[in-house]
């Protein structure tokens, strides 16, 4: 009995130390092309090396990571080609589920969404990106969670946290997007209000041609900055 509770034990570690590594790499705190050493994330957790390797194996095999023979693990940089590539299934995601939460949802529900949406309003007054974010997050998987398939929200399970990845790097590109994405938002919820099906999927849709649009925008201003630097 005392070796499976060893056993238990050791599982919800590793499990900690992936939350904890996965959540870094979402928000961007360790970031693209950074190198993941054992040793040293096992003494900033305070905890052995055996859990830290099962946690990176596990983010390497979800494609966070990626493994090096005698190098370790590094942090996966998203091309923009991956990026369309997500974002195009997500949309169509979006727009169904959407669809779907405008003839279910509840009128408990849709208050929930509105409390959301307006601590999202706090955080643009304040420029918290990181708390826009989260509570973005929030405000999608609601919304899937209201439409009830099972099989739609599995998928979008498996695109979130990249997604996530990708809004957050268009959020710093451009703090006026945060202003923008509220209203987006609000508009979704208005939709969902009016039990208006085809109004929130289409709003949902043109949400996340926004996101894709800024971040692809955002990206040929670095490359024109690298450019200008480079003729300096």
């Amino acid at each position: 009995m005392n070796e499976l509770f060893k056993i238990n034990d050791y599982e919800l570690l590793n499990q900690k130390v992936y939350r904890i590594l996965k959540t870094r790499i979402v928000k961007g705190d360790l970031k693209p092309g950074e190198k993941l050493l054992e040793i040293k994330i096992a003494k900033q957790l305070g905890v052995s090396r055996t859990p830290v390797r099962e946690a990176l194996k596990q983010l390497s095999a979800e494609g966070f990571l990626k493994m090096y023979p005698n190098l370790g693990a590094v942090v996966v940089e998203f091309s923009l080609e991956d990026i369309r590539e997500v974002l195009q299934i997500r949309r169509a995601l979006e727009g169904l589920a959407a669809s779907i939460a405008a003839e279910k949802s509840s009128k408990e529900e849709i208050t929930k969404l509105e409390e959301i949406i307006e601590k999202m309003s706090n955080c643009v007054s304040k420029n918290d990106i990181t708390a826009y974010s989260d509570l973005n997050g929030e405000f999608h998987n609601l919304i899937f969670s209201v439409c009830g398939n099972k099989r739609l929200i599995k998928i979008c399970n498996n695109l979130s946290n990249s997604e996530q990845r990708f809004k957050i790097r268009s959020l710093r590109g451009n703090l006026g997007r945060l202003k923008y994405s509220l209203k987006e938002h609000q508009e979704i919820v208005k939709a969902l209000k009016r039990r208006d099906a085809e109004q929130a999927g289409k709003l949902s849709q043109i949400h996340i041609d926004n996101v894709l649009k800024n971040i692809l925008e955002n990206e040929s201003k670095k490359k024109d900055g690298k450019g200008k630097d480079a003729q300096n």
